[in-house]
């Protein structure tokens, strides 16, 4: 069974004070960038960009799920912005996006790429805890939403 808090550390979740989705894709990538799981930057950076270019990442209900899947990433991560006034995505339902889930994989990790992106969409479907998150003050409030997801 996937586990999304599995992958959540602290230190990539963040409030975005970002105005633009092009901000906050910058903001996420640097952010998650850091991660010892991002072996180049810059191919990530670009990766990240690519696929938003294909099609919007806003799935709805104020969520974007950036993602990628790709050979310089060595193992699964997370990062989480919160964007409590909303940002234009071009989302699904033309809603502006509050909750961004930018996630990576490595290109061999198919199955569990698909399985812990199944699970965080599972997760942020539900109401209470998407509002919860926007009304959240706090990287812990944001981490203990997720204690047993």
């Amino acid at each position: 069974m996937v586990y999304v808090n599995r992958y959540l550390n602290p230190d990539y979740i963040r409030f975005l004070e970002a105005s633009t989705k092009k901000e906050a894709l910058e903001a996420m990538i640097d952010m998650l960038a850091e991660s010892p799981n991002i072996e180049d930057k810059k191919a990530f950076h670009e990766a990240v960009f690519k696929r938003e270019s294909v099609m919007s990442t806003g799935i709805g209900m104020n969520i974007a799920i950036p993602h990628v899947k790709i050979k310089e990433v060595a193992d699964i991560c997370v990062a989480i912005g919160i964007c409590k006034n909303g940002i234009d995505w071009d989302s699904m339902d033309g809603e502006p996006v509050r909750i961004i889930f930018l996630f990576a994989g490595s290109e061999d990790q198919h199955e569990l790429y698909l399985q812990t992106l199944s699970k965080i969409m599972l997760v942020l479907k539900n109401q209470r805890r998407r509002e919860q998150m926007i009304a959240a003050n706090s990287v812990e409030e944001i981490v203990k939403l997720f204690e047993n997801v």
